[in-house]
């Protein structure tokens, strides 16, 4: 479980973009319209077209300590 988003990041696999989504309502699509970014250091959210291949994992955070 994530317990604290510090960079909320993508990019995409196909244009090359990389997109930061700075606040909980900062949504961005790639300039190719296929992946996009949500949740500032909310939650993480992605949107894509294709698969979970469409994008490569940027956010940097921590996980929950068992």
């Amino acid at each position: 479980m994530i317990t604290k988003i510090y960079k909320n990041s993508i990019k995409c696999n196909l244009c090359g973009e990389i997109l930061v989504s700075e606040n909980v309502h900062d949504f961005k699509f790639c300039k190719c319209g296929t992946v996009a970014v949500d949740g500032g250091n909310e939650i993480l959210r992605r949107i894509y077209k294709n698969s979970t291949d469409d994008y490569t994992e940027l956010s940097e955070y921590e996980e929950e300590k068992s």
